[in-house]
């Protein structure tokens, strides 16, 4: 658990807008796994207001933005100046096409992870591609096929996507924030610092309580343990005392909670490399001992054993696990 403090900010219910800071609110949208919710961040300027992160698109979302914006004064037809994605993942890009066709606004994100949220969301896209990613790291057939399943979640990406760069200034409300990419969550995920008001918004690349699923997917690049471990290092000496993350509570402490990642990471490591019991093993072998697999449903066991994937390249990287055999993956340890 945490020993980072959450902040008393942000304590409104689901479903609920309230204000974090002067011109800056959080809504919690409702999504329709055990998260409970995705954050989105509200930015009111002279120009209109900036979404970032518009949440998942289904029923219920639509319909708290719908009361959520009306009790702040926000017109989602006439209102909205920009909507900002921090990364293609379901919960944060999927009401990204709908709010854009409600409000007119342009949708923002990194150059490339646009072009990677076409390939994965595109719904001709070949679903045998993962099944054959799934066996090939150990699991059955019987098993992969409704595994990968789980990810036809109909996500429309928008038409349109205006493209950023690391690195740029983009303007929240009254304020310029700088654009930093922070892959490992997904390979061009990105922060924005904004420094003026020594803001974070974190997307999920902090998260607090629970922390970020990191894994090795087949649109992945490499070593996304290595990045994220990188990139959080990078930002715990920013200057900014309230992080807004994309899950769970706000808090202050960045440097603290950067320590408790890495640290966490680290104790993972330990756990996949006990896993093999001193024998080779499949990842999907390993994930099942990581993550006792009565007790996954399909959906998070794609999750586990691209994390178990994630974490067994990593200890080969450090000499401590060795890839046997490509298909089907086989690690062997090599020392404790």
């Amino acid at each position: 658990m945490s020993g980072v403090a959450p902040s008393r900010l942000g304590g409104q219910p689901v479903g609920e807008i309230a204000a974090v800071a002067e011109g800056v609110y959080q809504l919690k949208l409702p999504v329709p796994f055990p998260l409970r919710f995705v954050s989105s961040y509200l930015f009111a300027g002279s120009g209109g207001w900036t979404v970032v992160d518009p949440g998942f698109d289904y029923p219920a979302a639509r319909e708290v933005w719908e009361a959520a914006a009306s009790g702040v004064g926000l017109d989602l037809g006439r209102g909205v100046e920009r909507i900002v994605v921090t990364h293609l993942h379901p919960d944060h890009i999927g009401l990204a096409r709908w709010l854009q066709e409600r409000s007119g606004a342009p949708v923002l994100m990194l150059a490339r992870e646009a072009e990677v949220a076409r390939r994965v969301w595109d719904p001709e896209r070949d679903l045998g591609e993962f099944v054959r990613f799934l066996v090939r790291n150990g699991m059955d057939e019987e098993t992969a096929r409704p595994t990968a399943g789980t990810t036809d979640l109909g996500i429309r990406v928008p038409e349109e996507i205006v493209p950023l760069n690391p690195g740029e200034k983009l303007r929240l409300g009254e304020v310029v924030a700088r654009i930093i990419h922070t892959p490992g969550h997904s390979d061009y995920h990105f922060v924005l610092h904004d420094e003026e008001r020594g803001m974070l918004v974190a997307g999920d690349q902090l998260l607090l309580k629970i922390t970020p699923n990191i894994g090795l997917w087949p649109y992945t690049a490499p070593r996304p343990l290595r990045r994220y471990l990188s990139s959080i290092r990078e930002l715990s000496g920013l200057s900014a005392d309230l992080v807004l993350p994309g899950h769970g509570p706000l808090f202050h402490d960045l440097p603290g909670r950067v320590d408790e990642l890495v640290s966490h990471h680290a104790q993972r490591l330990e756990v996949m490399h006990a896993a093999f019991g001193g024998c080779p093993a499949t990842p999907y072998e390993i994930a099942r001992r990581v993550f006792p697999a009565e007790e996954l449903s399909p959906h998070q066991l794609r999750f586990a054993l691209a994390e178990t994937l994630a974490h067994l390249e990593h200890l080969a990287d450090e000499g401590r696990a060795e890839l046997l055999e490509e298909e089907p993956a086989i690690y062997a340890p090599l020392r404790p």
